[in-house]
């Protein structure tokens, strides 16, 4: 049970995200906010599943309540910062004015406090789920083992580069409003099986496969892939970048605390 004043600014912040506008706002500005995190500079040395994690939280408060648009970017650092308690250790974890200091300016520690304990209560304080780069790194795993050749299509033969440039594709999918509709699993699904028809044209064993162990409906897979190959059309036609990719992808980047005795 929250104490009454936490309550009541649970009760308070609800109030505040709840709009309607139309519905190309609510597409662009749900693009800006994720897209502003993909290109975040990682100030607080987080790990890729901290920001994958973010992402997944904010994805789901938005299915689960409508997010009035001059609050989404709140949502979206508060996501974050949820995403680290639940990722990072305890002494990595940066105080709310150090959070505040360099990802949200224009907010007061309370604010955030605030947004927190609405987004808890609103995913019944369950914070830890799979995200869709889970399974997308699961599907690609299962893959590689069932179909050993098929290290010989990808990028020098490197699996980790092959997930890397997945990865990319994924996050920006992401950034797609549409998309919200599907469960993560089955947006990693269709990754995974669009770069397979793109590497092994007229092979279906390992897409049957796939879409049997997943347990997606054919109507629900169809029409993720149709809203997917649009999503990454866009994706292709621009020179976006993010600034947190695959491990494999990026240099190692250890925490300074790490380095301790």
């Amino acid at each position: 049970m929250l104490p009454f004043c936490c309550a009541r600014n649970v009760a308070r912040t609800e109030a505040e995200i709840t709009w309607q506008p139309r519905r190309d706002e609510i597409c662009n500005a749900f693009e800006g906010v994720v897209l502003w995190l993909l290109r975040l500079q990682n100030i607080f040395y987080f790990s890729q599943s901290t920001f994958n994690l973010a992402l997944t939280i904010f994805s789901r408060l938005l299915i689960s309540v409508k997010v009035k648009e001059k609050y989404l970017h709140c949502a979206t650092i508060t996501s974050l910062r949820l995403a680290a308690k639940v990722n990072e250790e305890q002494e990595f974890i940066p105080q709310v004015k150090d959070f505040i200091k360099h990802y949200g300016s224009d907010y007061s520690p309370n604010e955030l406090l605030r947004m927190e304990l609405a987004i808890l209560d609103r995913l019944h304080w369950d914070l830890y789920i799979g995200t869709p780069l889970d399974f997308l790194t699961i599907f690609h795993a299962l893959v590689v083992l069932s179909w050993p050749h098929v290290l010989e299509l990808l990028p020098q033969r490197n699996p980790s580069l092959h997930v890397a440039s997945l990865t990319r594709q994924l996050q920006h999918c992401m950034a797609g409003h549409q998309l919200l509709q599907f469960k993560g699993s089955t947006l990693a699904l269709v990754i995974i099986t669009l770069e397979l028809e793109r590497l092994m044209p007229g092979w279906c064993a390992p897409i049957s496969d796939l879409l049997k162990k997943a347990q997606v409906g054919d109507m629900q897979y169809s029409c993720c892939k149709e809203l997917v190959m649009q999503q990454l059309r866009s994706f292709q036609s621009s020179s976006c970048t993010d600034n947190f990719m695959s491990p494999a992808n990026q240099p190692l980047c250890l925490h300074p605390g790490a380095f301790r005795a």
